[in-house]
């Protein structure tokens, strides 16, 4: 049974804890814990703790987790109690947060607006298309470096000769012969060198990522049976979504990565706006790169989105088809089922790249 609550107001050099007994009396408070580790090491299975989401809050709920405690992370946007306060100071912040919390665990008259804690697998993952992510955005802004020089210079290349310039094995070549000045030359050959390399590094990412993808082998296979989603979408799916299962509906889910319109309702009309882009996106922005493919994975896909085209623009038909493919994807997880419209050669080839390339990682990681 619970005897203890801990609100903890974390920051970067210290905490403010306030300690609360089972008759909801505070016992204990310390204005500045700089040494939070020493503290838990106090912890045991008759105490409970809360705190707010923030950087390395999942580190911190293992720890307190490994002594048997309770640990409670909630989303301080949608815990009113601090978010309307309107005298908000680090005491307040502790005290109001364990008051919360006992009422929580001793009464049980409200819940707390508590956050998802992912398993260490997915929060591996998370860690790593984070940097995969970060690796994109450096090769976009290479690449917008680069034509802007071109531009600057009254060059405007082609297609092809994008694909050739930004070619390890051309791009120099290319650029001998290209009218430009020197300091442009020189400079496109310094953001080139970079890029080739961020390009490599991303390769080498992708094959971590696979690696650390290895716990969701079964479903990854399964979900990859779609055309158009490979391991690494896949994984993307995984990691944003976590358990499935803790989604009610299909919409929920949607809404949590992003692709659900915000709704405005008033005196009986409603307005649809744009898509919540403050969300986990990483599967958003794999999807959309891969949507072609996606698109022709069977008629009903193309049917869907050739219709939502007509009559809403394909902007809004790419997200329509994205939301679309999720669901899919959440139920074959839940069901267990492939695609239906699989191609069987197409699936046995991805099959075998993720296969080999954690292969080729397990060898890797013995022989280091």
């Amino acid at each position: 049974m619970i005897q203890r609550v801990h609100g903890i107001d974390r920051h970067k050099k210290s905490s403010t804890i306030s300690v609360l007994d089972r008759s909801g009396t505070e016992v204990k408070f310390i204005h500045s814990c700089s040494n939070l580790n020493s503290y838990i090491e106090t912890l045991g299975p008759e105490d409970a703790v809360v705190f707010e989401t923030g950087l390395g809050s999942f580190y911190w709920a293992d720890k307190i987790e490994a002594k048997g405690a309770l640990c409670f992370i909630i989303n301080p946007y949608r815990f009113r109690i601090i978010k309307d306060s309107w005298n908000k100071t680090d005491k307040n912040d502790s005290r109001n947060m364990a008051k919360a919390l006992w009422v929580h665990v001793v009464t049980g008259e409200f819940g707390l607006p508590v956050v998802y804690k992912p398993s260490e697998e997915v929060r591996e993952l998370r860690r790593l298309y984070s940097q995969y992510g970060n690796l994109n955005k450096h090769l976009v802004m290479l690449k917008n470096s680069v034509q802007s020089v071109f531009t600057e210079n009254g060059i405007v290349l082609s297609k092809e000769n994008k694909k050739l310039l930004f070619s390890e094995k051309t791009g120099f070549s290319l650029l001998e012969k290209l009218d430009i000045s020197e300091a442009s030359r020189i400079s496109i050959r310094v953001s080139l060198e970079i890029l080739w390399k961020v390009q490599e590094q991303k390769e080498k990412l992708t094959k971590e990522i696979f690696y650390a993808g290895k716990p969701f082998e079964q479903q990854v296979k399964l979900l990859i049976s779609i055309k158009g989603i490979t391991p690494l979408s896949a994984l993307a799916f995984l990691s944003d979504v976590g358990d499935v299962t803790r989604f009610k509906t299909t919409r929920k889910m949607n809404a949590y990565l992003g692709l659900v319109p915000r709704l405005k309702e008033s005196g009986g009309m409603s307005i649809a706006g744009h898509i919540n882009r403050a969300s986990r996106n990483t599967t958003r922005t794999l999807l959309t790169q891969s949507l072609v493919s996606a698109m022709f994975a069977s008629p009903y896909l193309n049917s869907f989105y050739n219709n939502v085209k007509g009559r809403r623009g394909a902007g809004r038909a790419r997200i329509a088809l994205i939301r679309k493919l999720c669901g899919i994807m959440r139920n074959m997880l839940i069901t267990g089922e492939q695609f239906r419209t699989i191609n069987t050669e197409l699936y046995n080839k991805k099959v075998r790249q993720f296969d080999r390339t954690i292969k080729i990682m397990d060898q890797e990681k013995k022989s280091a």
